[in-house]
């Protein structure tokens, strides 16, 4: 299984616009090959960020959809007018059996290129408000005496709000790390860990990992439609 993790800033000013077309893109995605879900969360610290936490069947079912002409138009409004910043991280699912290199790092210089996942139910005792940012925060009170060595592990925590259930993203620096990690953590029912290893991490500015044809695919696709982002009514604050 493959995984997209979108995680993007947006203005309240520009809410109503965005969400008319991400449903809209909903629609499409639903009927897509491969396609498995797509469960959104909004931070609970800050009104303007959001998550989409996208699984496929492969890779393939990724490529498909990210070249998809109305999905493409999307890609592009989404940086030239809707967002303020992205972030978007692409892999496949591994188990925590899984060998990968010990602290591994991209060819762009980029670390923490394991994510671990954790999805808790809305209402348990853990995801009562406030939610901690921190993940090294759900460590059981056995395991207290390691969060000094897990967290020197850690290159970024953030944890997100559903209607069914909260989730915690980090990435770490390698996989033994994020697995040390799940160790430690006092489990509860219902909740499940995923361990995505990224192949591809960029965002609106930042496009080293983008792929090679991204950007003139989508500026195609809006020329081909003869549309222009400035065609996006944008609600002024």
């Amino acid at each position: 299984m493959y995984f997209v993790i979108f995680e993007l800033k947006s203005p309240t000013s520009r809410t109503s616009i965005s969400t008319e077309y991400y449903l809209a893109l909903q629609k499409i995605l639903q009927t897509q090959q491969g396609f498995i879900s797509e469960i959104p969360y909004a931070s609970p610290h800050h009104e303007d960020r959001q998550v989409l936490v996208a699984r496929f069947a492969d890779e393939a079912s990724v490529r498909h959809w990210r070249g998809q002409h109305d999905h493409l138009k999307f890609q592009y409004k989404s940086r030239e007018v809707l967002f303020d910043d992205y972030r978007l991280r692409v892999g496949p699912e591994t188990s925590s059996d899984d060998e990968a290199g010990a602290d591994e790092e991209h060819a762009t210089g980029k670390k923490g290129r394991f994510v671990c996942l954790y999805e808790r139910p809305a209402g348990s005792e853990a995801t009562a408000l406030p939610l901690s940012n921190n993940v090294i925060d759900l460590v059981d009170s056995s395991a207290k005496d390691q969060s000094a060595d897990i967290s020197a592990s850690l290159v970024d925590t953030t944890v997100y709000q559903g209607e069914k259930d909260v989730v915690w993203i980090s990435s770490w620096v390698d996989k033994a790390a994020s697995v040390r990690f799940e160790q430690s953590i006092a489990r509860t029912h219902g909740d499940a860990v995923h361990f995505i290893q990224v192949v591809r991490d960029y965002g609106k500015y930042d496009r080293k990992e983008a792929p090679e044809d991204a950007d003139a695919a989508q500026a195609a696709s809006v020329s081909k439609d003869g549309e222009a982002a400035k065609d996006i009514p944008i609600q002024q604050t």
